[in-house]
Formats: C-alpha cells, structure tokens, sequence
C-alpha cells in the first residue's frame, strides 16, 4: 500500500473521519526523535499527537534514540502509516522538520541532530527546564519550544529567555484522543469508589492524601485503588495506607479497568502539573476530578461544572461529601467534563493549533 491507502486504513481503525485529510498543512513531512509508548504522559500525547498530524495529511517519520525494541513496535505505528528509520541515523534527516516529545534521547543527542535537521522543536512536559535543554537553548540549537499551557510556558520563559535572546516559544493545544476510553456515565456500584493515579513518585502526593480519604463521608462505604505506587511512596505514610484502598504499581491495572472502577478521582499533590494526561482520561471515561487548584488542574476544570478544585485538605472533604449524596450533580458534571474535552482538545481544535506552529515552522 502507498502512503495514502495506509492512512486510509489507520484513520478508520482509529474511527477518524477521512474528511479531516482535507485540512491540509505546508508541512508535508516531519520527523520525530523518540517513539510513542503506552503509558506516560510524553509518550502517549505524542501518540495522539501524531494522529492528528496524520488526518493533516502530513507524513510522519520516526528516528529513535534508543533500539527499536518488540515493545516499541507493538504500538504498530508503521501499520498506522509512519515511516521509520534506523534508530540514531542522524543523518536520514537531513532537511527535515524534527520534534521531540520531551525525549532525553533528543537533549543528548540534539548538537549532531542539528547538523542535518531543517529545523528542530523540543516540547517539553514539565513545568521545569531540563539541564541539556538550557545548554541547548544557550547553543541555539533548538529553533522552537513548544508549550501546552499559558502557565506552563510562564514558568520556564524568563529563565530561557535569559539564556538567549532568540529563544522562541510557541503555544499549541494538544489533541486527546478520547475514542481509546469507553465513556461510562451511569455508575451504579455497591460503593463509593474512587481512585489515585500517577508517577511512582514520593513528591506526587499530598501528606495528608489519607487523612482526606478517611474523612469523606457517603452513602456507601469507602473502596479505593491508588495506581502508582512503591515503597518509597508508602514511606511517606507512617501510619500506613487504609484498609479499604488497594495499591498497585503503574502497570498493574489497565487504565480501562481503572477508569471503570473509579468513579471519582482524587488527587491531592504536593507539585505544580502542567496539562495532566489523567485529567484527560477522567474526562473521557466519565471519572469526576476532584483535585488541586492549580496549574494544569484550572486549565482543564470548571470548579464545580466539569469537576472540582480544591485549596485545602478540608476543601476535597467537603466537595467530595457534597457529591457523594448528589447523583444529579455527578451526572451533569460527568456530561459537562466529556462535552469540553471534546470542544476544547478534540481534533479540530489541535489541528488549527498545529496548523499555526506549523506555519511559524515553516518561516524558518
């Protein structure tokens, strides 16, 4: 099959509407240093990223820094329609656009990367720079920052603005594809069920996490499920973790399974988040977010329309009780979350995103 067939076929396993292939981009090929995964926050947005690219019209190749392991290309991205080359050959991209989806391997690797690239877009994830990015940004050899956010991109850009005069951000919207979770908004179980979800990492939760857990009070008992957890986590709670919560290492339930089990999502944390890709899936699956309220969290959450944002422990208490006993509520709020997911990250709106930064690309 030549190109257009695969997409063709890729776009209707994907249900993407083939009419899409009529909003054409200048850019007709760009090439990624990384590799979609199937978890993590870069690695799936970069999946959904290259949907999108791919309903443009644009061709998308992939040069990764790392072997191309049986992990890797179970993804099937080559049956999707991208074109690979050999892992690290630098040199096959030639006068190609390259981006990179917060890939350590692209940082280490960007000084020879430029030697051959056209240009060369690093989006970064975080709300922090990495070190090999500010030297990269002090070397010019990153043409463009991309960024999700409005307050991600305040956070890092007097910093590398600093570093050189010529760094030149650019804000896009990120597409979900929110097709990959089964929406469920009648929720009819024997308890209230709720659940954490997140890195395996110490700083991602709250203190007092348990304590907010122990004081909800509902209809129904209590059944919990954390999703990312270790050791070095439960070191944080000396008083150990509540009889009716399970913990399971990422990785150790489907994230659909997940999903469906929890009705509510409550995560309190002790860090500032970008555009989390949690956020996303409860959305799309129809769990409520009740969480902190700040950074990411207000960019995607109507307090008390499409979820529910807390400042203190005492806040998630009470917002959680209140829903708990109102079923309507949960219903409109469910309804509202899936409704702006849709209009806010769907594929129209990303794709006029790209269509700017792709514009600005192509200047260069």
């Amino acid at each position: 099959m030549n190109f257009t067939q695969k997409l063709i076929v890729a776009t209707k396993k994907l249900d993407i509407d083939v009419n899409h292939f009529h909003k054409k981009s200048e850019i007709k090929d760009i090439a990624i240093v990384g590799h979609p995964g199937w978890c993590g926050g870069a690695c799936t947005e970069l999946d959904h990223q290259i949907i999108c690219w791919q309903a443009m019209g644009i061709k998308v190749h992939i040069c990764h820094a790392e072997d191309l392991t049986e992990g890797y290309l179970s993804l099937g991205m080559e049956s999707r329609g991208c074109i690979y080359h050999e892992s690290r050959d630098w040199k096959s991209l030639k006068d190609m656009h390259v981006i990179s989806f917060c890939s350590r391997g692209f940082l280490d690797n960007v000084e020879e990367i430029r030697k051959y690239a056209r240009t060369t877009t690093f989006a970064n994830c975080m709300t922090w720079t990495f070190p090999q990015e500010e030297e990269a940004c002090k070397k010019g050899l990153i043409d463009f920052f991309l960024y999700q956010s409005d307050h991600q991109l305040e956070k890092v850009h007097d910093k590398l603005k600093g570093i050189n005069s010529n760094y030149n951000p650019v804000r896009f919207k990120p597409y979900f594809f929110a097709k990959e979770f089964k929406y469920e908004e009648e929720r009819d179980h024997d308890f209230f069920q709720f659940g954490r979800l997140s890195r395996e990492d110490p700083s991602k939760f709250n203190k007092k996490q348990f304590w907010i857990y122990d004081q909800i009070k509902a209809p129904l008992p209590k059944k919990g499920i954390i999703l990312g957890w270790r050791d070095t986590v439960g070191d944080k709670f000396p008083e150990g973790v509540p009889s009716y919560i399970r913990t399971l290492p990422m990785g150790g339930m489907s994230q659909g399974n997940f999903y469906n089990f929890a009705d509510f999502l409550i995560v309190a944390s002790d860090t500032f988040e970008n555009l989390p890709r949690i956020g996303f899936e409860a959305m799309a699956s129809g769990s409520i977010l009740i969480v902190d309220n700040r950074g990411g969290w207000k960019t995607l959450i109507e307090d008390g329309k499409t979820g529910c944002l807390c400042d203190t422990p005492d806040d998630f208490v009470q917002k959680a009780t209140e829903l708990a006993y109102d079923e309507k509520k949960r219903k409109d709020i469910r309804r509202a979350a899936r409704a702006k997911l849709d209009k806010e990250w769907g594929i129209e709106a990303s794709m006029e995103s790209w269509d700017n930064v792709f514009k600005q690309i192509e200047k260069m």
